[in-house]
């Protein structure tokens, strides 16, 4: 008689964990047992981009449910009943990949699962069995904030396992310039003709350059449109483009190039240098090996999101803007460590970080450093690809997952790897 069927539950939030943890986790499970039954649970967020769904559905899980569904099965004191297969006798488990930690738990407890979390933030909550983190650094700040060292792990680097091995994009010119205006409506409207504004300004100094923009999926239609229209360019003193098949060409003539999401791994490998903005996406360089400029604008500070309590302070009626700018400005100043994550992993310079009232010139200038300086790039490159995380930390995660669990895997699986490289920090 066949044993039962494990079900797994991944509860996630936004565009960034999406890619970067739960895709390469899923795929990890899937080959370590095909026959558990994964379900993707997505909880309330405010960095959503309201696309978290579409994109979590192409990911092979046998369920996916929203942030809406979570809302109405939490009132009535349930789990979304997706979630789970009743016909299954099967053992289960929450892992939670972004997101709150309390709201995974709550889910955890409805089901009658136990609960584990993968997380960048060395916090416990109370009711998580186990905390898995990324690297040691953060390991030892969990166990100074109390977390017990027995129920806290290093497994690794999950957005290395989301890079997949790549052959590189044919040159879209030289330099191959990657332009990454981010995944989240609310800004990318104001950030994509400053970037077209930014083809502009640097192609009037490399006519041979190509300008490439990897289009995330989580951005709708109408961002996309109303961005290549200039709707917003006022915010950061961008401008408006035409689009011309895959294409949009700027008012000076710079052509970018926009590709599908799926391309992002080849592109990455044959960039010469990128411009982004901070996030999960700077570390993807990183690992990717790619010199960039990581530009934090503050010309409106309103539009930026912030975690936690942060976020809610704009929809507060009449002064809630002027709250939110206030807050955002007294956040940045008290900053004390870099706002790329490469920067803060390595505790070294390695990404060009600008940041404060941003212009076209400021930008093109500091990418026009990295272009002009082969020597600075080679070097950025060489210590990025040595000091960030490698692959691994997906299979690593599930075996631990089980081993906690006391399951054991189908037969037969790959050897587990002996050692790993967890990434950066002492």
């Amino acid at each position: 008689m066949p044993a039962p069927r494990r079900q797994v539950v991944l509860v996630s939030n936004g565009p960034g964990e999406l890619t970067t943890w739960v895709r390469p986790t899923l795929r990890a499970w899937r080959a370590l047992d095909p026959s558990a039954r994964i379900a993707l649970a997505l909880v309330p967020c405010q960095f959503a981009s309201g696309g978290e769904a579409a994109l979590a559905g192409t990911f092979g899980a046998d369920a996916v449910t929203t942030p809406a569904a979570y809302l109405r099965a939490a009132a009535l004191g349930r789990a979304p009943a997706e979630l789970t297969d009743p016909a299954s006798e099967g053992p289960g488990v929450v892992l939670s990949l972004g997101g709150s930690g309390g709201a995974a738990v709550a889910l955890a407890r409805r089901l009658g699962f136990p609960v584990m979390r993968y997380s960048f933030v060395p916090y416990l909550t109370r009711g998580v069995r186990r905390l898995f983190v990324h690297d040691e650094t953060t390991a030892r700040k969990a166990r100074r904030l109390g977390a017990p060292a027995e129920r806290v792990e290093v497994v690794g680097n999950l957005v290395a396992d989301a890079l997949e091995q790549a052959e590189p994009a044919a040159p879209a010119g030289d330099p191959h310039v990657l332009l990454l205006p981010g995944s989240r409506d609310a800004f990318a409207v104001h950030l994509i003709p400053f970037m077209l504004a930014l083809a502009d300004a640097l192609a009037a100094h490399y006519p041979g350059a190509g300008f490439v923009w990897p289009v995330s999926r989580l951005l709708s239609p109408g961002t996309i449109e109303a961005g290549i229209a200039g709707r917003q360019r006022k915010t950061l003193g961008g401008v408006a483009g035409r689009r011309a098949g895959d294409s949009v060409i700027a008012p000076g003539g710079a052509r970018i190039r926009m590709v599908d999401e799926d391309e992002r791994p080849a592109q990455l490998q044959a960039a010469t240098v990128a411009v982004t903005i901070p996030g999960t996406n700077t570390l993807e360089l990183g690992i990717a090996g790619v010199p960039s400029v990581v530009m934090l604008p503050l010309n409106r500070p309103e539009i930026i999101p912030l975690e936690g309590p942060g976020h809610w302070l704009s929809l507060l009626p009449l002064i809630g803007v002027p709250l939110k700018r206030a807050a955002v400005r007294l956040f940045v100043q008290r900053l004390r460590y870099p706002i790329s994550l490469p920067n803060q992993l390595s505790r070294e310079p390695l990404m060009v970080e600008v940041q404060g009232i941003l212009d076209v010139a400021t930008v093109a200038a500091a990418a026009g450093a990295l272009i002009d300086d082969p020597a600075d790039r080679d070097r950025r490159r060489a210590r990025l690809l040595e000091v960030m995380p490698r692959p691994g930390a997906a299979e690593r995660l599930v075996r631990r997952v089980y081993e906690e669990l006391g399951w054991s895997l189908p037969e037969p699986c790959s050897p587990a790897p002996d050692a790993f490289a967890a990434g950066a920090g002492p």
